[in-house]
């Protein structure tokens, strides 16, 4: 008898990044594969590898549609690859026969929509930016004030986006999750902070190298890793050795999908960002029982960390006050590992069970 399993497709764009979105997107795949769900991946873009490991049970389609979104040829040019790629883009989903679609980037949302799939498939986006943040012409407006209304339910990552999506479509509260093993805790002991993240003003490269600066004054005998790589990168280093920092503040290329050592060697986490919707690296260093420390960005740390519960939480891009609140905790050890040991606790919230029963509540059932 033919399987009446319903066929999950998440339509996204490029996997190959080391990012958060695609570790999201790889993960969120993985699982439900290993719940014995029918699960494609459609890869909108000219790459089809992951940097993230995709389950051999995971289908990979892999389409180049740009749907006008370059800078070669002109509006019109672009206006009739908009319509070529919609007609492309129902063909491959209708082979699919998705029960359920879930988009996650803005662009797919009309596409998916004049495409008319919505008539035989339940279709979803998948919200992963802050919603202010994203900066859109008339011509996407348009659409997407078209084709938002039509979607069964904007899946949020915190309930502010929640707020911001709710004019548009019913927002479904969900957040990331973490795949941890909750065994190897940091023990707080090593004189080491830790950072993960792009190299790009969004992430407050900026801030850190001048709350850097503050923190190594007073401590010289700590280091602080930042693991990422971007257009920030000729930058930091140029600031590390004005500074005669070579032997505190250490750039690492992002080389591994799996960062548990690394967790587990630090001692205090730091999350920089002007704007973050979720961070995952959050829960994922509470995990391994790391104190956190972040900008309280309008959207994001505010729901994962509790401040002075389970980390600390400074005005928005205030480097000066990012640098006290680290030195707090370099200098309070009680502290540090109550926090920790709290931010511990608190990360089971974001488990890959719990969050997976979110989905089969809000969205399979």
């Amino acid at each position: 008898m033919p399987s009446t399993a319903p066929h999950i497709v998440l339509v996204c764009s490029r996997l190959d990044l080391p990012g958060g979105i695609e570790r999201a997107v790889v993960s969120l795949a993985n699982l439900l594969s290993s719940k014995k769900k029918k699960v494609s991946l459609l890869i909108l873009d000219e790459i089809s590898s992951s940097f993230y490991p995709i389950s051999p049970a995971v289908e990979i389609i892999q389409q180049p549609l740009l749907f006008g979104i370059t800078e070669k040829g002109n509006p019109i040019t672009r206006k009739i690859s908009f319509i070529k790629d919609i007609k492309k883009l129902k063909q491959t989903i209708t082979a699919l026969d998705a029960s359920i679609i879930i988009a996650t980037d803005y662009q797919f949302i009309p596409a998916l929509i004049l495409a008319g799939v919505n008539k035989k498939s339940k279709v979803y986006s998948w919200e992963h930016h802050e919603y202010t943040w994203l900066k859109k012409n008339t011509f996407w407006k348009t659409l997407l004030n078209y084709s938002y209304p039509k979607l069964d339910g904007i899946i949020c990552l915190n309930e502010t986006e929640a707020a911001y999506n709710k004019k548009f479509a019913t927002p479904i509260v969900i957040p990331n999750f973490i795949e941890s093993s909750f065994s190897d805790k940091a023990d707080l002991h090593s004189k080491t902070i830790l950072s993960i993240g792009w190299l790009i003003p969004r992430k407050g490269i900026d801030m850190m190298m001048v709350a850097a600066k503050e923190v190594f004054k007073k401590h010289p005998d700590w280091k602080w890793k930042i693991i990422g790589d971007g257009e920030m990168k000729n930058e930091l280093l140029d600031f590390i050795k004005t500074e005669k920092l070579e032997h505190n503040l250490i750039l690492q290329k992002p080389n591994n999908h799996n960062l548990t050592q690394e967790y587990a060697k630090a001692s205090i986490f730091v999350l920089a960002s002007r704007i973050e919707v979720f961070g995952l690296v959050l829960p994922e260093a509470m995990s391994h029982s790391l104190p956190c420390i972040s900008f309280d960005c309008p959207s994001g740390p505010a729901n994962i960390i509790t401040h002075n519960v389970d980390g600390l939480l400074v005005e928005n891009e205030n480097a000066n006050e990012l640098a006290k609140a680290i030195s707090t905790l370099i200098d309070d050890d009680k502290l540090r590992q109550k926090l920790g040991e709290n931010a511990f606790q608190s990360s089971f919230r974001y488990s890959a069970e719990n969050i997976y029963k979110q989905w089969e509540e809000k969205i399979f059932t």
